[in-house]
């Protein structure tokens, strides 16, 4: 990725508040980006599809690629009803109209 569309993503994120450009250094004036909360919430997103490209894009027996701090064990995604608890599939949940998604 060239240095100029990666300044124009990182706007763009920074932007959508997904990133807060923070200065680190004055000479030469250097930021780094720190997750907001917005971004911080993203989390569950982008493992659910590191999962994904886990089970059906990588090789078998490819090394984990993130691992729990405290155990070292591999993260994963349980998607459970607020209700009852009980693990909801794409075939279990009924979308209904929202911002996300407008009424028929």
């Amino acid at each position: 990725i060239t240095r100029h569309l990666l300044a124009e993503r990182l706007k763009k994120l920074v932007r959508m508040g997904v990133l807060r450009r923070i200065p680190y250094q004055e000479t030469p004036k250097r930021h780094e980006y720190i997750l907001t909360q917005k971004g911080l919430d993203l989390y569950p997103v982008l493992m659910a599809l590191r999962e994904w490209g886990d089970k059906y894009m990588a090789d078998e027996g490819a090394p984990l690629r993130v691992r729990h701090k405290g155990c070292g064990g591999e993260p994963q995604i349980n998607l459970r009803c607020d209700r009852c608890g009980e693990e909801v599939g794409a075939r279990d949940a009924e979308p209904l109209p929202g911002p996300g998604l407008r009424a028929a």
